[in-house]
């Protein structure tokens, strides 16, 4: 596979870069330590224009790929990941569902708005008994007059309590049991209510809230995807969960790029005897496996990106493979840049141990490592081996 980038990609690419060394970096424990959302960096991805990066041309974005996507993520997540996942709402979260399925009108009232980073759009996907299990779900909306009304409560919504609208996926039960959708919701509609906000082991920059939605009136324009009989609709929503899960497995490169990097300089750096440490046979295998690991990662991601074309999602095994791969290496990189910096690598003076608390969630959410493995399994049985 050619991984050439192009001149316009290239240039985003140290556009990213340079945000993230200047500006995120410098800001990245702040977050964690404080617990606080990154709004000052927040206002920067939507000054620089990057919030609208795969949005429509049409509805004010740059229209660019996934490809551009997911390298933009990765060099902001070697320094972020807080802000990463921030800007990952915008570039592969809700706006991707209504850019491909949303009416019209749904399209001119959120998409503008995205791109321009004024409005961020949580999504109600897991609930408390339905994580991994997304067919259990109980949200669902019911028929009244000519509209709905919406009970649900849905757990783990990413920055639920900055959100401005919710896309929340529902059933339809008029339709039947399999008849899953979605509709959108305002944060300030009557009925909707940020409950909790959890305590987490890292990204404490990033909160996941707990969002109520008691009795909300859902007009027929606020339905996104109404459920269908057969399931095909649920099978729609889920395929555009392969935008977000490129864009997992790319922040995951990028945070594994960051440890390397932190462990590499350290060992170039610190002295045993006469001995940089990078030259003890033991370390240097160990920044060896670890730099390819995080190449092999990047080749993936970028493979999987490239398979999105004519408005479809990227290829669903190309993504489950990548990131199942890339949220792995992640964790297995980050550990590995702590016991290269030793006691330093734990200690909070350096920035590995926080990477490797930040990205831990990441092999959860979009999928767990272990969905991504049915998953894979599951498509090469239907593809099967190739012919002799």
């Amino acid at each position: 596979m050619d991984d050439t980038l192009t001149p316009l990609q290239e240039d985003l690419r140290a556009q990213a870069q340079t945000l993230a060394d200047r500006e995120f970096r410098p800001r990245a424990a702040r977050w964690d330590e404080n617990e606080e959302f990154p709004e000052e960096n927040w206002k920067i991805l939507a000054d620089q224009g990057l919030c609208g990066l795969t949005v429509p041309e049409a509805y004010g974005g740059l229209g660019l790929s996934d490809v551009e996507g997911v390298i933009v993520l990765e060099e902001i997540a070697r320094a972020c990941l807080s802000t990463a996942i921030l800007l990952q709402l915008f570039l592969n979260g809700p706006p991707r569902g209504i850019a491909s399925a949303g009416s019209e009108e749904q399209k001119q009232r959120y998409l503008p708005a995205v791109a321009s980073g004024e409005m961020l759009i949580g999504i109600g996907m897991s609930e408390p008994d339905a994580g991994s299990a997304a067919l259990e779900m109980r949200a669902r909306v019911q028929r009244d007059g000519d509209g709905w009304r919406l009970d649900a409560y849905k757990n783990f919504v990413t920055a639920g309590h900055h959100a401005r609208a919710y896309m929340v996926v529902c059933r339809f039960p008029e339709a039947g049991e399999r008849a899953i959708g979605a509709v959108m919701v305002a944060r300030d509609a009557p009925g909707v209510s940020v409950t909790k906000i959890h305590d987490k082991m890292g990204l404490r920059g990033m909160a996941e809230a707990e969002v109520a939605f008691d009795d909300v009136g859902v007009a027929p324009d606020d339905v996104l995807i109404a459920g269908d009989p057969s399931g095909s609709t649920f099978k729609q929503i889920i395929g555009e969960f392969n935008h977000e899960r490129c864009g997992n497995a790319a922040m995951c490169t990028g945070v594994a790029a960051g440890a390397l990097d932190e462990a590499l300089r350290y060992a170039q750096e610190r002295m045993v005897g006469k001995q940089r440490l990078i030259e003890i046979q033991a370390i240097g295998f160990k920044l060896a496996e670890m730099a390819t690991k995080v190449d092999a990662a990047r080749l993936m991601v970028r493979r999987a990106a490239r398979s999105a074309v004519d408005g479809h999602p990227p290829d669903a095994l190309l993504t489950a493979e990548a990131k199942w791969f890339a949220n792995v290496i992640a964790q297995e990189v980050t550990n590995e840049a702590i016991q290269v910096l030793g006691g330093y690598g734990y200690s909070r003076e350096f920035p590995v141990e926080r990477m490797f608390r930040d990205v831990r969630g990441l092999a959860i959410g979009a999928g767990t490592v272990e969905i991504q493995k049915n998953l894979i399994a599951k498509l090469l049985d239907k593809r099967g081996p190739r012919p002799r």
